[in-house]
């Protein structure tokens, strides 16, 4: 049930968010810098929802969106439900959902709501969150640099730059950090584990590509 559950949000939110995009991004308000505040739709825990320009500060968790009057109101993933980005990617929308996590912790079973980005759907859910980073050098710059022309033009940050951290949501709701991308996502394929390994030698896939980590996760997934 939970699998379903997943696949049915992941494609409600879609088919949600395109029908109202255009119709939103006319209505908002003059003067915002539209490079950095794309059209965005925010649900609240509440049910509620607001629909406008959005921008979002990943190291503060908090997203921002103003109304029709060019009220800007905050929120921390405790208020929200998930919000939805458009402009980002080609065809679908930028999708967070505001999950419960123990922040990695080992010792503690304490969770609080926090702030990832879905990417795909099915068993295994791949998720993104993006974390500052000082004294990035080598390849980790130059990841950055790249993550930053792509994904994030309405991020608020300052200073230090971003990088992303992946992430694995499980059929139980257990979150798990990818530290090691093959060797942890292998953990998690269990009896599949000869197949997804085949699978992406036969492709030539890189774990360490966020794109071709996600067309290995979408195979599994289809076992």
């Amino acid at each position: 049930m939970r699998r379903l559950g997943t696949e049915y949000l992941f494609f409600t939110l879609l088919v949600t968010f395109a029908c109202g995009n255009m119709q939103g991004w006319a209505q908002v308000p003059e003067g915002f810098d539209t490079e950095h505040w794309l059209y965005g739709k925010v649900v609240l825990v509440s049910g509620d929802s607001l629909q406008g320009a959005v921008i979002y500060h990943p190291a503060q968790d908090i997203v921002q969106i103003a109304s029709e009057d060019g009220v800007v109101h905050s929120f921390s993933p405790v208020n929200v439900s998930h919000f939805m980005i458009s402009g980002v990617y080609k065809g679908r929308p930028q999708i967070f959902r505001s999950l419960p996590w123990n922040r990695g912790s080992l010792e503690s079973d304490f969770r609080v709501p926090v702030f990832f980005e879905q990417i795909n759907q099915g068993e295994l859910v791949l998720m993104k969150r993006y974390v500052g980073m000082t004294g990035a050098k080598g390849d980790q710059q130059n990841a950055t640099a790249s993550l930053h022309a792509i994904y994030f033009p309405h991020f608020a940050t300052d200073g230090d730059g971003l990088q992303e951290e992946l992430y694995m949501l499980l059929p139980d709701g257990e979150i798990v950090q990818l530290r090691k991308n093959k060797k942890d996502l292998l953990r998690l394929c269990g009896a599949q584990t000869g197949k997804v390994k085949q699978y992406a030698k036969s492709k030539k896939l890189d774990y360490k590509r966020s794109e071709d980590l996600l067309s290995i996760v979408n195979y599994y997934n289809t076992l």
